[in-house]
This record gives structure tokens, sequence and C-alpha cells, in this order.
């Protein structure tokens, strides 16, 4: 079947948790440049962490669809087209709910270079942080949450069965939508916010109708629970074969992990 565009994840899709890209991962993209077919770029992460594997790649000019939907973009590096934005009254609700917790998310805020700002007491470790490019550091993350546009939350490194239950508290009063899932950078899990009923196919309908593509002829690629509207809604879901169960029951076509350059079937799936 073909398809007008492609959709891809980043982590543990495109690239592996070292952000290393297979050399037949970058030839498919080269031939799907050459055929004329869009590659856009849907992940969870913010545009500066995004960058941070693809520049180096000389990938940085893709659309992309941000912070599971909440951002999208012409390129990783323009301006925001789409911001899915937190009131204040929500995005302080949400950080009342960390707080009960005895934690202090990480804030994503939409700036074209210090888009994530941490308090003295940062839900993510030292490593991490110390290496995580435009970091903004505050004295106090309420006071920061009260004066900036929230796009979302984090929380990376913590146990499950203390993530869940705040999960479950946003989610169940519609103050945001809140996934957990495996924290690869940090170990165990981790915990991403974004704007209530906002996902990754709410910045995929919003670029396709900015470029006039019809949103039914896209084909999706992707791994995890943070992919499955996407999937469900992709003309053709692809998806890894190491990829959870739940997951690989929404595809069409499952390929080999991108260790492995499974990406390199895709031009023949999307109709080349």
């Amino acid at each position: 079947m073909h398809v007008d565009a492609l959709i891809t994840d980043l982590d543990g899709t495109f690239w592996d948790f070292s952000m290393s890209i297979h050399p037949a991962t970058l030839e498919a993209v080269a031939q799907l440049d050459d055929s004329g077919m869009p590659v856009v770029v849907a992940t969870g992460r913010r545009a500066q962490g995004a960058l941070r594997g693809l520049a180096p790649a000389g990938l940085d000019d893709r659309p992309a669809v941000l912070m599971n939907g909440a951002l999208a973009r012409d390129s990783v590096r323009g301006e925001s087209f789409l911001v899915e934005a937190m009131s204040p009254d929500r995005a302080r609700a949400v950080l009342d709910v960390f707080e009960a917790v005895g934690l202090e998310p990480i804030v994503y805020i939409d700036h074209p270079e210090t888009d994530m700002v941490i308090g003295p007491t940062p839900s993510a470790g030292n490593e991490y942080l110390a290496q995580a490019p435009g970091v903004r550091s505050v004295s106090s993350i309420e006071d920061a949450v009260a004066e900036a546009t929230t796009i979302g939350f984090g929380a990376f490194g913590f146990p499950r069965d203390l993530l869940d239950p705040v999960a479950a508290t946003i989610n169940d009063t519609e103050l945001a939508t809140a996934i957990v899932g495996v924290s690869y950078l940090e170990g165990d899990h981790g915990l991403m916010i974004q704007a209530h009923n906002v996902d990754k196919q709410t910045g995929i309908e919003a670029w396709c109708r900015r470029v006039g593509i019809d949103v039914s002829r896209v084909a999706a690629v992707g791994d995890a629970q943070n992919d499955i509207e996407m999937l469900r809604a992709a003309a053709i879901a692809i998806v890894p074969s190491n990829a959870a169960d739940e997951i690989l029951a929404l595809a069409d076509v499952v390929i080999a992990p991108n260790e492995e350059g499974g990406w390199e079937q895709i031009p023949e799936i999307v109709g080349l």
C-alpha cells in the first residue's frame, strides 16, 4: 500500500537508547527522502532532547511532533505551530499530586533553547541532568509553573508502584494525560504528562492539516504505550518485533528491532 507520509517514534524504534542509528535506517531515510515522502518525527522527547540525536545525523530539519503531541513544528529547530499547553490551574494541581508523594517533577516549556526547567530536587538522576541540553535551574518549581506556559511534566528513574498512583490520579481527575513507561535513560520507570486528551496523534493530525496530507494516508512506526493512538489511526502500523505484546497486537507489519536494522524494510512496506 502506498502512503503519503511516514511518522516515526525515536527511542527504541528509530534509534537505540544511546541514540545510535543503524546504517540501514539512515539508508532507508535517504530512500524515502529521494522519493519525496515526508518522514516526520513523533516523540515524547522535548526539542532539545530530540536534537541531541537528530542533529549529528543531519536530521534536524524533520517535521516534528514533540512532547507526545503537545508541540508540533515544521522542523525540530523551528517554532511550534501547535502548542497544547496546560492551564495554570491544572499545572498547579498536577504539581500538587506530585508533591503528595514527595516528588518534584521536571517541568517542560516551549522555548527555543531552554525547554526543561528543574528545581532544587528534580525527579531525575544527576548524571542525566548534567548532560541534558537546554536545562534551566530555578529556586522554586512552584514559581516556575506559575510564571511559565507549562507544556508537561516528567519524573524518571522510579518504581512503577510509586508512579502508577500518580498517573492514575491525574488521568482519573482529567487534569492531564499521564503515561508510565520504562525509563531507558534513568533505569526503572518514568512518567510523562501532557495536557488532557493530547497524544501523538493530536500533533500528527495538526501537521497533516498544515501540509494538506490526508491523515488516513500515513504510516506510523512505534513500539511503546505513547504510540498506541498513532498506530491505531495509521494506514499502516509498523511495530518492531521486540515491542510489548499490547503494541504488537496493533501491528499491520512487524519489523526487526532497530539494532538489527529493521527500518530498512520500511521503504518497501510503504510502497516504494
